[in-house]
């Protein structure tokens, strides 16, 4: 796996500057994060932390599940992004990095993060799942979608051509490499369920850690 990725303050500038411009990955990664909302489970009532909200769709859909007895908050580095999710939904949104969660231990039922991990240097995931275990409940779930590495032809060329793009200029991708995060979920103490969505060659893996 590729260990290193761009700095913080360049995703920042990145992500608020692409702005709504970032819906426009639906059409590869859509499917995936379908999945993972279905995946989560999200019940009426119950509390969930959604780490890299994007620009708020699945923030809203997150708040339509917990229903107005429930809480969603969001937490994202990039201030562009916050604001995107404002306009969508009514909720606790707040500017943090995901390794030093500004949130009490124990605090979630249910944790949402998608093609942010991707950013995270590869040193520093374990220092992530660790906080994403502190601020769930026991017996609480979290989904994690990310860019993987291919299973299929279609999908390992379209990797190759990733990573080839990557070494060039990182930014022009936004930062996101593949990874492979079982193992890491596992050595955090998660038991996880693994699946693998392709669409349009662009392969995403979703972990349920519980």
């Amino acid at each position: 796996m590729i260990e290193e990725t761009i700095a913080r303050g360049e995703a920042r500038r990145i992500y608020d500057r692409l702005g709504a411009g970032l819906d426009r990955v639906a059409r590869f990664e859509g499917r995936a994060k379908a999945l993972a909302l279905d995946l989560l489970a999200v019940e009426p009532g119950q509390r969930v932390l959604h780490v890299g909200v994007g620009t708020g769709a699945e923030h809203q859909a997150l708040q339509r599940a917990a229903g107005p007895r429930g809480l969603v908050a969001g937490c994202d580095l990039s201030r562009g992004m916050l604001e995107l999710t404002r306009r969508r939904a009514d909720t606790p949104l707040c500017e943090g990095d995901a390794a030093r969660l500004p949130f009490a231990s124990r605090m979630f039922d249910r944790l949402f993060s998608a093609y942010m991990l991707d950013l995270i240097p590869l040193a520093e995931i374990p220092l992530v799942l660790s906080e994403f275990r502190r601020v769930l409940r026991p017996g609480g779930r979290l989904v994690l979608v990310s860019l993987s590495e291919g299973v299929n032809l279609p999908s390992r060329l379209f990797v190759a051509g990733w990573k080839l793009a990557y070494r060039l200029d990182p930014g022009r991708l936004g930062g996101c490499r593949p990874l492979r995060l079982a193992a890491p979920l596992t050595g955090a103490g998660f038991a996880a369920e693994r699946h693998v969505v392709v669409q349009r060659g662009f392969p995403s893996e979703l972990l349920v850690g519980a």
